[in-house]
């Protein structure tokens, strides 16, 4: 029996149909997306002074402190998959390199999760092909001290140490700590690490290192107790929040995941205005990345981001004026997904802009997070990499000249160069 319908009728399944019909295709084909993935599982990063395992180091994490383990690798396979089933009608059925650009940061647990990643979305380079028909996909890195696009260098950053000393001498931030006067010292007395300088950068390795060490099915010490871990996860709360958070949380962010909020966007609208092929652009990162990103977009909920954790960003095109190219005149829509350690997609709306937001509109919110236009500050001297460059006059017309070159052969040819060429990475 039908439901009621408008006016006291009842709505029929194909009346029902017809009525959603229009709100499904206003919304339009998928154009481009840009994922951001945290790495699979990993080993501890790092043992403490009275560790009960510390000696059996080498046996339990056989490849090493901070490398991706088996489990790492299979939660990537499952991501690479899950990816599969979401765009199978968006990508080509193998890997073409004019389609899918991947990076990674200069970590073999970031570059390796980018491999595994490749292979549950890729059937070629999966895992069981023969030998035959096993093809790898690229993954590209720069060195770790030329990245400023997925790790952020906030140490060496005098204006962002500024900020961050700002949010540690917040009044809600000082009696938090001092909330923690007993917990800290008890902490330095179990573990035998000193917490001088850092206490709560120094507090989360070692919350680090007994959930690595819990999930691997290890025993821990008689110390750390549920109420002992919960302090430690409110204490990283903390921590995080003082980095993303307020105050000033936009000035933190065009220092931190502004820059990368900033090249997704620019890399959509280069990929659109020289007509290239390109769909999709990965970035395999860490949870300070995707923690930064959340922060950038107002989105920070006060969780850490588990292995594999996925942020995608998709645009689409709205089916309405055929003329209407304009990206700002409404006619593109971001749409923004998380996917985390239930495996499920979860929609996202900017803060601002609720369901899939109009690309103009997306841009004007996350403007003051985004690095400005002449650059950011405390990274000195524009840089060939940086996605805020500002290209100097005098070779202004050769890289135009490029750019025109890259779009007329783009079809043909396409070279992640062309667009970074234009002034952007990717």
């Amino acid at each position: 029996m039908a439901g009621p319908g408008f006016g006291g009728h009842p709505v029929g399944p194909l009346l029902l149909l017809l009525l959603l019909l229009p709100q499904a295709l206003v919304e339009g084909p998928l154009v481009f997306v840009a994922v951001v993935f945290r790495h699979g599982d990993r080993a501890p990063l790092a043992s403490y002074p009275a560790d009960p395992h510390k000696e059996a180091v080498a046996a339990l994490w056989p490849r090493g402190l901070g490398q991706l383990t088996a489990e790492g690798v299979r939660q990537q396979l499952e991501l690479g998959r899950f990816l599969r089933s979401r765009y199978d009608a968006f990508l080509s059925p193998e890997y073409r390199r004019e389609e899918v650009y991947v990076r990674s940061t200069d970590f073999d647990r970031t570059l390796e999760s980018a491999q595994a990643n490749l292979a549950g979305l890729f059937p070629e380079a999966g895992p069981g092909r023969p030998e035959a028909a096993w093809r790898p996909v690229p993954v590209h890195t720069v060195p770790l001290a030329q990245d400023k696009l997925l790790r952020f260098p906030t140490r060496s950053c005098p204006r962002y140490q500024e900020l961050l000393r700002e949010a540690t001498e917040a009044a809600a931030y000082r009696r938090a700590l001092e909330g923690w006067a007993d917990f800290l010292p008890h902490l330095e007395n179990c573990t035998g690490l000193s917490l001088v300088g850092e206490p709560l950068r120094r507090a989360w390795k070692v919350l680090d290192t007994l959930m690595c060490q819990r999930a691997h099915g290890l025993p821990l010490p008689s110390w750390a107790s549920p109420d002992v871990l919960q302090t430690l996860a409110q204490i990283s709360a903390l921590d995080i929040g003082a980095h993303v958070g307020p105050p000033r949380a936009a000035e933190k962010a065009q220092l931190t995941g502004g820059i990368l909020l900033d090249a997704i966007l620019a890399n959509f609208s280069r990929v659109q205005r020289l007509g290239l092929p390109l769909k999709m652009v990965m970035y395999s990162a860490h949870d300070s990345t995707l923690l930064a990103l959340q922060g950038a977009l107002g989105l920070y909920d006060g969780h850490t981001p588990p292995y594999a954790a996925c942020l995608g960003f998709e645009f689409r095109r709205r089916l309405g004026d055929p003329e209407e190219d304009d990206e700002d005149s409404g006619n593109v829509t971001v749409s923004l997904f998380y996917r985390n350690s239930t495996g499920l997609p979860l929609g996202l709306s900017l803060p601002g802009c609720p369901g899939p937001c109009p690309l103009g509109r997306f841009r004007q919110l996350t403007a003051p997070a985004r690095p400005p236009a002449h650059g950011v500050p405390c990274h000195g001297a524009p840089e060939p990499a940086s996605p805020t460059a500002t290209m100097v006059p005098l070779l202004a017309g050769a890289v135009a000249m490029l750019a025109a070159l890259c779009a007329g052969l783009g079809l043909l040819a396409w070279r992640p160069g062309c667009l970074r060429a234009w002034g952007d990475p990717v």
